[in-house]
């Protein structure tokens, strides 16, 4: 029952995750271009505006209309750009494995090796612990190794001995972290659901039950601004031409 329960509720979370991947992309071709071309636009503003600006005026103007122009974003004011323009970052320098990430490294190693799996699911298992362990250990996160390695010990497969006793355990184990794995699956529910894509798919599938297409209003939102920042944009540099 508990084994049934959880199988669905993995079935659940990989179906909102392709719904959500799948929303996303609907996304990005139906406004990522629109947002980044807007960004570029207030940004051009700003520079006319900075070049014309008054030394002793103040640094912002409430009828600046880089400020008029934003993007249909998200909750929190969000404007995805969709990392068309992000800056370069550098890459970040490996911090030295500690002796004590190392020494919970090789316990974990000879623990949870694959070659010590009596079948295919338990070596499946164990190679996706390792692959834990080794991406923990590459980052020397010593936190993360010891929650493996005290998974581990509480996991059903540490359970050594073959009578009824054992077996008991081993199922109260399997049990338990059955219950666990429902808890995380229904928590990254909850998260998936309450992040801004997920908040914005909400809300095109209530606009769609009520008769209109949220997207494509927000389409034309963009391209309204879209129009009034370039011509905002094409007075301005005339003036700077003949000023």
């Amino acid at each position: 029952m508990l084994s049934r329960q959880l199988l669905e509720r993995e079935r659940g979370l990989a179906a909102t995750r392709n719904e959500l991947a799948a929303f996303e992309t609907r996304y990005r071709r139906a406004l990522g271009t629109r947002y980044a071309r807007l960004d570029e636009l207030a940004e051009r503003l700003d520079e006319t505006e900075e070049a014309d600006a008054d030394p002793l005026a103040p640094e912002s103007d409430p009828d600046d209309p880089a400020d008029r122009y934003p993007g249909q974003g998200l909750p929190g004011g969000q404007n995805w750009a969709w990392g068309e323009r992000e800056p370069e970052k550098e890459p970040e320098r490996r911090a030295p494995v500690s002796d004590e990430a190392k020494r919970l490294f090789r316990q974990l190693a000879r623990l949870i090796h694959p070659d010590l799996a009596g079948d295919a699911a338990e070596r499946e298992r164990r190679t996706n612990l390792m692959v834990a362990a080794n991406d923990a250990y590459e980052q020397g996160d010593v936190a993360a190794l010891e929650r493996l390695l005290a998974d581990w010990h509480a996991s059903p497969e540490a359970v050594t001995g073959s009578g009824a006793l054992a077996e008991l355990e081993r199922t109260l184990r399997r049990i338990i972290q059955a219950e666990a794995s429902i808890a995380r699956i229904e928590e990254e529910l909850a998260e998936l659901e309450a992040s801004a894509m997920g908040w914005l798919r909400r809300r095109v599938e209530k606009a769609a039950r009520e008769g209109w297409d949220l997207l494509a209003h927000m389409v034309r939102e963009l391209d309204r601004q879209i129009s009034e920042a370039q011509l905002e944009l094409e007075r301005r540099i005339p003036l700077r031409s003949h000023g």
